[in-house]
């Protein structure tokens, strides 16, 4: 039976805004939430809902006002930097030197992370292989394909190990067939290494392909969890062989 990777208990927070901070927005209300080891879990919702507060909270980039987060059982406010050495980020919206070359750029992290340099260029011609970079390797980061791109963050994601992987868009503005290229890789790489995964999208059909299980936020508060299956039985009363389109559309307004 698995154990769970990530265990959330009764989160809230809030967020100071205006003069001496005296307005309040709160963001986060008692959200309690368990990401089984191993699975790739969506977190979903519209703009403001609180997905991206949710994940620096797990990640302890800001604290909760209350309740408890722990990963494997580490508490991440009294352990940091212990539960941070687990994780790590690929964005939709990555971000690198532009002057440097794919190499020098995941050599460039590699540094950031303390990787030790032959350990690192181990690593770096692994992950080249692994997303098909070879042809790239010295090319500029700013000559890059927007498709490229993606998977250079994604091997930049991958050069720690990390238990936990936050993928935040990971198909954002990518053509259907790169699209389906980095999907077929995020697959394949949670297949090989068993790591969990978090995913945030606006991509229903991203869900459908890639998440055992799917927890969505509305004005901070989860409205619905359970498999994209489980959901969209949750909507047939209304619509006949609903998508997760539909179950968005439900659950969100």
């Amino acid at each position: 039976m698995a154990r769970d990777a990530i265990e959330i208990d009764n989160i809230s927070k809030t967020y100071a805004s205006g003069f001496m901070g005296r307005k309040k927005k709160l963001v986060l209300e008692d959200v309690s939430l368990c990401v089984p080891e191993g699975g790739i879990f969506g977190v979903l919702g519209p703009n403001g809902a609180g997905k991206t507060t949710l994940l620096s909270l797990i990640s302890n980039l800001i604290s909760p006002d209350r309740g408890t987060i722990r990963v494997f059982g580490h508490d991440v406010v009294r352990e940091p930097q212990y539960v941070r050495g687990m994780m790590n980020l690929c964005s939709g919206h990555p971000n690198f030197m532009w002057s440097m070359n794919v190499v020098e750029n995941l050599s460039f992290y590699g540094m950031l992370y303390g990787i030790p340099k032959k350990k690192r260029r181990e690593k770096i011609e692994e992950l080249i292989s692994m997303m098909e970079l070879e042809e790239y390797r010295k090319t500029r980061y700013d000559e890059l394909s927007t498709g490229t791109k993606q998977r250079v963050a994604l091997a930049k994601s991958f050069i720690t190990d990390p238990r936990i992987l936050f993928l935040d868009e990971p198909t954002l503005g990518l053509d259907p067939n790169m699209a389906i290229k980095i999907r077929s890789i995020i697959r394949d790489i949670h297949a090989e290494k068993g790591i969990t995964i978090l995913l945030t999208t606006h991509y229903m059909k991203e869900v459908d392909e890639l998440c055992g299980g799917v927890v969505f936020l509305r004005e901070g508060r989860i409205v619905a969890e359970g498999s994209p299956e489980e959901l969209k039985k949750k909507v047939e009363f209304k619509i006949a062989q609903p998508t997760m389109e539909d179950v968005f559309l439900e659950l969100t307004q």
